[in-house]
């Protein structure tokens, strides 16, 4: 089996990491007017969702992790 990382791909994957960095520097002074509005209420809420997004999220990580261990799909590369 032959494989190989296409050029497209991986100037895609740079310009996302380039403008995902800018994106974060550039926002970091505007705020957060809607955050600000919420009661404690919501913000107990969005803390509680958020938490259950953040353990799926990490639970992806590690079935990836696992799955890409245990198949090796880029063994040949």
């Amino acid at each position: 089996m032959y494989c190989k990382v296409y050029k497209f791909l991986a100037y895609a994957m740079s310009v996302y990491a380039i403008a995902s960095i800018f994106y974060y520097i550039r926002t970091r002074s505007i705020g957060t007017p809607f955050n600000d509005s919420l009661s404690e209420k919501q913000l107990e809420i969005k803390k509680t969702s958020s938490k259950a997004r953040k353990d799926i999220f990490i639970q992806g990580i590690v079935l990836g992790t696992a799955s890409i261990y245990f198949l090796q799909p880029f063994n040949t590369c």
